[in-house]
């Protein structure tokens, strides 16, 4: 099991309800409001998981945030979860290794990705 997830949402219910059900699940949770937020826990923490929706507030989206994963001297998994995706934007996040799911987000599909992501 992946061990310390990074959620980057903005929605504050939606980031809440995730990040306690991931919680229950037995993972430890980071949460950031908005990108420039999770770009700063990602120099100062170590995650195995990010989870980022793909819109935020501002200057960084999704994409940014799983670009920035590849500059991370650790292999870091990413999930890129959407409520306006497109067949452009999963071909993004998959040329980037990162796993796309649509909202609404089904809480038992996104722990079986999550564990997909860590027996890589």
């Amino acid at each position: 099991m992946s061990d310390t997830i990074l959620l980057v949402e903005d929605d504050r219910t939606s980031r809440r309800n995730l990040a306690a059900f991931l919680r229950l699940t037995g993972y430890k949770v980071y949460e950031a409001e908005d990108g420039e937020i999770a770009l700063n826990l990602l120099t100062s923490t170590q995650f195995d998981v990010v989870i980022s929706d793909l819109n935020l507030p501002g200057n960084f989206s999704g994409i940014d945030i799983l670009n920035a994963l590849k500059s991370l001297p650790h292999k870091v998994d990413g999930i890129l979860i959407t409520g306006t995706g497109s067949e452009d934007v999963k071909s993004r996040a998959k040329s980037l290794g990162a796993a796309y799911m649509e909202k609404p987000i089904q809480l038992r599909e996104l722990e079986k990705t999550i564990e997909q992501r860590g027996r890589k």
